[in-house]
């Protein structure tokens, strides 16, 4: 037998409405009142929770200043960005400039575009970030604001404006996400003052935060039904949601923690500036306020998060900047440095919820928010597998090296962010030193000249295909090796017509690069070069024969190649790495310098050292001795060609076998029965790679 339906005319939706509401309420009332006969189990919790949410994270008002200011006062597209403005206690003057700026008999601010309905940067969610941001003060702020009648009325009186209108965002995440994650917040900051009505006006705006996704976005929407639970007293979902969040603290083939340490999300690509960033402050914000409670996660769980940061994230910021090529698809303005604060959130979070890796974590903050006092204590180097990226670090600089295969993916431009970065993951290597070289350039950026990576030019602009053919890197002959203080990784290009052979050996006191077999199988390339570094011009660059000087830092050819470079005034749009910034120009002095290749079909090549933290006195020095030769040469390319890129530096040698056979190298005799990558020296290590002849 057919079950009967009911339907109701369009004109009844308000009266429909109005009952659902009054159901609510009638629930709400039943539930407060059975938590007034019996102590609620999640008293302590809910506490816990307004605690955490109204700390701030900054030591003092300069600090706090910046977390404004790389917010961009709460309007950042970034949710990482974003969420600073939320991490502090306001100055007054901010605190002031809202108050002024907000309508009360109309209950929004004047000074935001609600209409507007961009994607990422959606001026409407301000709103409740605003609300977020006095929320914490009303709890936790200074004499002034804690407990202001001002701030309340304002809060109520902005809530009401948001049930009424009920703003909704293309971006599918501002509505089930973003706009339900920041009210529940403030909802449970204020609990004790709301009406029935207000909570559930909350309620239908949870509606939309249903259990489901993958990684992060599972991560989040767990969580929205986490503070759901709180607010309505109930245990089960509660557990429910802590049962999801745990779920995602492991590690996968799929989406999240990978084996190396490294997060994925949006498919096999590194994720440690995004989506891995975003999941540690959230997963560290839940381990706080779960802490010692009947609800918190296990041991095991939180170790898995706490290697994810230690031996994961954490090596991508440095300086208190993290690097762009960890930075995903948001190498926007403040970016690099905005990102490390988030880690600092993180890691404050981490210090206080596991008593045994305080000490470490909080050492974490400070450098990534004062790193002039504290420095760079992390030193070392990681190679991700899983990921086709690496990093090195010493005290004085830091290296990365950027790659991808068919097992991974590049890069990515969602939301019509990072339009520029075909090139981007083609053998990327990052050099910082003052962790300042990269600093908001990346709109008069020259995209085909990242550093590290062989690029072609066919006089077009940059392709941006975001199908995954149209990034594919087509050979999986790509893959990294450390011993200690020595790095290696090789990548098999093969892009667009463009195929080259990349390997980079880094070691204390300098990066060896090789490239060989670069050619073209297209016809119409205008050029193919190979950049060797690109950043902000300091000072005069000198240079001699066959090396180059610039900023404490010195590039030298070591095949006897001329290094092309120049220190042009250059200029860009930000609204090609970030659609929000609409035609917002920038521009500055550029220091670049590379090699050009030939585009006849025959093959190309190169050999280069970059050297560190050195004086032109150094380098001119080390040019000397390398092209000398001999028992004094402080590297010695032993090999570079479509068989062999191999290097002696000092009593270590690097090779990277491409193809198996017999090599004889410095005297030494290897037997390659696959392609792979060997570091010989005091221990000798090696890898395997995948066969390209397969």
């Amino acid at each position: 037998m057919k079950r009967a339906e009911f339907t109701t005319p369009s004109g009844n939706k308000t009266l429909m409405d109005s009952i659902r509401i009054k159901l609510t309420i009638a629930l709400i009332l039943a539930v407060s009142s059975a938590t007034c006969a019996t102590a609620s189990p999640l008293k302590e919790l809910r506490r816990a929770f307004v605690e955490a949410s109204a700390v701030t994270y900054a030591p003092n008002d300069e600090v706090t200043e910046r977390f404004i200011r790389y917010s961009d006062n709460g309007r950042a597209n970034d949710v990482l960005l974003l969420q600073l403005y939320m991490s502090v206690h306001l100055p007054d003057t901010e605190v002031e400039s809202l108050l002024a700026a907000f309508d009360r008999e109309a209950g929004c601010w004047r000074d935001i575009d609600y209409a507007d309905m961009n994607r990422g940067r959606w001026p409407s969610t301000l709103h409740i970030t605003r609300m977020y941001s006095l929320a914490k003060l009303y709890k936790a702020g200074n004499d002034r604001w804690r407990g202001s009648a001002e701030i309340s009325s304002l809060l109520h009186s902005a809530m009401a404006w948001w049930y009424r209108n009920m703003p909704k965002c293309p971006n599918w995440w501002h509505n089930d996400i973003g706009v339900p994650k920041k009210l529940t917040a403030v909802l449970l900051m204020i609990q004790d003052e709301l009406s029935p009505e207000e909570i559930a006006g909350g309620l239908k705006v949870l509606e939309r935060s249903k259990f489901g996704r993958t990684g992060q976005n599972k991560v989040w929407l767990a969580g929205n039904n986490l503070m759901k639970g709180l607010l309505t007293d109930d245990e089960a979902l509660v557990i429910k949601a802590r049962d999801f969040i745990a779920e995602e603290m492991c590690m996968t083939d799929e989406e999240g923690i990978q084996k190396d340490w490294s997060f994925h999300q949006h498919g096999p690509q590194i994720q440690f500036g995004n989506y891995g960033l975003t999941y540690v402050e959230t997963i560290s914000f839940w381990l706080r306020v779960l802490d010692g409670t009947r609800y918190d996660f296990s041991p095991e769980q939180k170790e898995i998060v706490c290697n994810l940061m230690k031996e994961g994230i954490c090596w991508s910021v440095y300086g208190g900047v993290m690097d762009p090529s960890y930075c995903g698809r948001q190498n926007f303005i403040d970016g690099g440095p905005g990102k490390a604060f988030s880690l600092a959130v993180a890691a404050q979070n981490m210090a206080a919820a596991i008593e045994s890796e305080k000490d470490f974590f909080t050492n974490v903050s400070n450098e990534c928010l004062l790193p002039e006092k504290y420095g760079n204590s992390l030193t070392g180097s990681r190679f991700y597998w899983r990921s086709d990226c690496g990093i090195y670090r010493t005290p004085e600089w830091y290296a990365s090296v950027r790659m991808h295969s068919e097992r991974t993916i590049g890069f990515e431009f969602t939301n019509k962010e990072n339009t520029l970065a075909n090139f981007s993951a083609d053998g990327a290597v990052i050099l910082m030193q003052d962790a300042k070289e990269f600093e908001n350039i990346f709109a008069y950026w020259d995209w085909r000249k990242v550093p590290g990576v062989t690029a072609y030019d066919d006089g077009r602009p940059i392709k941006c295909d975001d199908s995954t053919e149209g990034k594919k890197n087509h050979s999986e002959h790509v893959g990294g090796l450390v011993n200690g203080k020595t790095m290696a990784s090789t990548m098999e290009l093969n892009r667009d017509g463009l195929y080259a052979l990349k390997s980079n050996f880094f070691f204390e006191d300098c990066i060896v690069c090789l490239g060989a077999e670069i050619k073209v199988s297209v016809k119409g390339m205008h050029s193919v070069t190979t950049a060797v570094d690109q950043i902000h011009l300091q000072g005069e660059v000198t240079s001699g024969k066959k090396w180059l000087h610039h900023a404490g830092r010195g590039y030298v050819s070591l095949d006897g190649a001329p290094i092309r470079y120049s220190t042009d005034l250059q200029k860009g749009k930000w609204d090609l790495i970030d659609p929000a910034f609409i035609d917002k120009w920038d521009e500055g002095k550029v220091f670049k310098c590379w090699f050009e290749h030939p585009v006849d079909g025959s093959s190309g090549s190169y050999a280069y050292a970059m050297l560190p933290q050195a004086a032109t006195k150094e380098i001119r020095k080390f040019a000397e001795k390398a092209y000398k030769g001999g028992n004094n040469t402080p590297v010695k390319v032993l090999r570079n060609d479509a068989l062999c890129q191999a290097v002696m530096h000092g009593k270590t040698l690097c090779a990277v076998f491409h193809r198996s056979g017999e090599y004889v190298l410095d005297g030494k005799r290897f037997i390659a029965e696959y392609p792979s990558i060997v570091i010989s020296g005091a221990e000798n290590s090696e890898v395997r790679l995948p066969d390209m002849s397969r």
